[in-house]
């Protein structure tokens, strides 16, 4: 209940900062935007039909493939995304309180490339969506491990390139996607980075009773074989929060100044104790 209840506190948070990023800065501004709507855009020139008209075209089509692929959970929050974020964009339209960025669209391109970023972050983070293009990004992060920010970037410069009337708009457009979609990357990591630890010493057992007790962190031995003197040994293999590096660095060098340590970053864990809870 209680994630739940933390994950629509994320989408509700998430869509005020995107609302906010497009009513006190991209529009006013008249920026290039990507997404559905920029797309939407792009078609009623060609299409004898109402630009909402395209739109609600447009997101029926990914919402079909949201609930086909993904599945119902995944749909009702993008639905939900879908009725807060109108609701919060004709809200925040009407505050002016930004006005004085009209003379800095640089500055105001990066506010807004945050606002962004952290909006659709904390929606994805949530297990929704602002509807649009996040839907097929999720389809391929899930079927393919492709990145959700990397299909994002590359649907929203096809939409950006579409509208290319005025070269500094575009150039704006082109960094606010840019630095949203890193930012998107970020948020989605935040307190899941993971380091992995390939630790070499005789002093294994010593090494593994401090981690244990200690460092809390487990880890797995993996039978090995000294290259030169062709001995038996063990290597300590572990997965640890990047936060505990630092600590964990400096009990093994009091251990065994001369151990053999490789640190390295972690995309993603799965299994007991990451992505399953402990027991």
């Amino acid at each position: 209940m209680k994630k739940k209840i933390l994950e629509l506190m994320e989408i509700l948070l998430g869509n005020i900062l995107v609302a906010a990023a497009f009513g006190l800065i991209i529009l006013p501004l008249h920026f290039v935007a990507g997404g559905v709507t920029g797309l939407a855009v792009t078609l009623h020139t060609f299409l004898p039909l109402p630009l909402s008209v395209i739109i609600y075209m447009l997101n029926g089509l990914l919402f079909l493939l949201g609930f086909l692929f993904v599945g119902k959970d995944f749909i009702m929050k993008t639905l939900l995304s879908s009725l807060l974020f109108p609701f919060f964009l004709e809200l925040l339209s009407k505050i002016t309180i930004l006005a004085p960025l009209k003379s800095d669209p640089l500055l105001a391109s990066i506010i807004a490339a945050l606002s962004l970023g952290l909006g659709g972050g904390l929606i994805l983070r949530g297990n929704g969506s602002s509807g649009g293009f996040d839907i097929l990004g999720v389809i391929a992060h899930k079927y393919f491990h492709v990145p959700v920010s990397l299909i994002m970037y590359l649907c929203d410069t096809f939409v950006v390139i579409t509208q290319m009337h005025d070269v500094m708009t575009t150039i704006y457009g082109i960094v606010i996607i840019l630095c949203t979609n890193l930012l998107i990357n970020r948020v989605l990591s935040y307190g899941t980075s993971q380091s992995s630890l390939i630790i070499i010493s005789p002093h294994y057992e010593e090494i593994r009773q401090e981690l244990l007790h200690h460092q809390d962190i487990g880890m797995t031995f993996l039978k090995a074989e000294t290259g030169y003197l062709e001995k038996d040994t063990k290597v300590i293999m572990a997965i640890t929060p990047y936060q505990k590096i630092n600590s964990i660095k400096q009990a093994i060098q009091a251990i065994d100044p001369t151990a053999f340590v490789i640190i390295e970053d972690v995309r993603s864990v799965l299994g007991k104790g990451y992505t399953i809870a402990k027991r």
